[in-house]
């Protein structure tokens, strides 16, 4: 599409005309997706995570997608992989996946030097599965606990030294640093029938390799625990990786009563510890955190260790180990 003729349509075409739009451009393909996002009425502003906290247009998910296909750099960074526009997108569009394909890659020695800082090696183990932790997991202390568990629960797992990062961060910023750690796993993960991880973001980014990756999820057994909580549902897991009945089931199964908070399942909301985003921008990723702890008026549960950390509240894991 040509760019004046994109800026004219939006400079004279009313809401109404707008909303007329969103029923056509769907027809045009898939080719142009950014192009298709500015052509909308920005109806996922209200859903939003980064713009509810910044409280700026310009890192609203319409109007990051116009500075993007203008050229515009500093902006495409404020966002977090939650898809909730996607997920309230009458055309099924992503705008963060979109955004990562044109950033450059800036902020790269920030996130090497985060990674350096979290990153450990693990004693060497032989296994069936292969557990690999991804970087949330060793920074927010829950490797030695899942390690505890597993072995607990009697399941024959593997652990390598080999492959610390998956490779998310340097994907998410665009640095092509990410296809030596993609390549690294790749190679490891072959030798074992799957993969299991703590992390929705890892389980994710390896499916997209093609890697057999599950959530720690499948390999946990219910134990009889009771008590009343609030279970918030990770962005990714619920989106990305559909699963939304099956840890509910799961609580259940452990004589839990889910109270349910006002965001949940597919509409959950975000914790805002997802992605690169608190690694930038880690004052706004904590407003997004706050909020979302207000909606929770139980004790939470949770499966995925950034969101754990950025609501106070417990991993499964956790939960597990308490009567194991």
């Amino acid at each position: 599409m040509n760019p004046k003729i994109i800026m004219r349509i939006l400079s004279q075409t009313d809401l109404k005309t707008k909303l007329r739009l969103t029923k056509v451009i769907p027809k045009l393909g898939s080719g142009d997706e950014i192009a298709k996002c500015m052509l909308c009425p920005n109806m996922c502003l209200y859903v939003c995570p980064v713009f509810d906290a910044e409280r700026k247009l310009t890192v609203s998910p319409s109007l990051k997608s116009r500075i993007a296909y203008f050229g515009g750099e500093e902006a495409i960074y404020h966002c977090l992989p939650c898809d909730a526009c996607k997920e309230n997108c009458s055309m099924g569009i992503s705008v963060n996946e979109n955004l990562r394909k044109l950033r450059s890659g800036k902020y790269a020695e920030k996130i090497d030097s985060w990674i350096n800082r979290i990153s450990r090696r693990v004693e060497e183990k032989d296994g069936r599965f292969l557990y690999f932790p991804g970087c949330r997991t060793f920074e927010f202390g829950l490797f030695e606990k899942t390690v505890e568990c597993l072995e607990k629960f009697g399941v024959d797992f593997a652990l390598s030294s080999e492959v610390v990062c998956c490779g998310m961060p340097y994907y998410e910023i665009g640095d092509r640093r990410y296809l030596e750690h993609f390549s690294k796993l790749k190679k490891v993960a072959s030798g074992y029938e799957k993969v299991l991880s703590n992390c929705p973001h890892c389980v994710a980014t390896m499916r997209e390799l093609g890697i057999n990756a599950e959530h720690l999820l499948s390999v946990l057994k219910p134990l009889q625990i009771g008590g009343v909580f609030s279970y918030h549902d990770p962005c990714l897991m619920a989106r990305k990786l559909g699963l939304v009945d099956e840890p509910r089931n799961f609580l259940t199964a452990c004589g839990l009563e889910i109270i349910e908070p006002v965001f949940n399942k597919k509409q959950t909301a975000c914790c805002g510890y997802g992605g690169i985003y608190r690694l930038l921008y880690p004052e706004n990723a904590e407003k997004i955190a706050e909020r979302r702890r207000k909606e929770l008026n139980f004790e939470v549960i949770t499966a995925c260790p950034a969101c754990r950390t950025a609501l106070k509240g417990k991993d499964l894991v956790e939960l597990l180990l308490e009567v194991i």
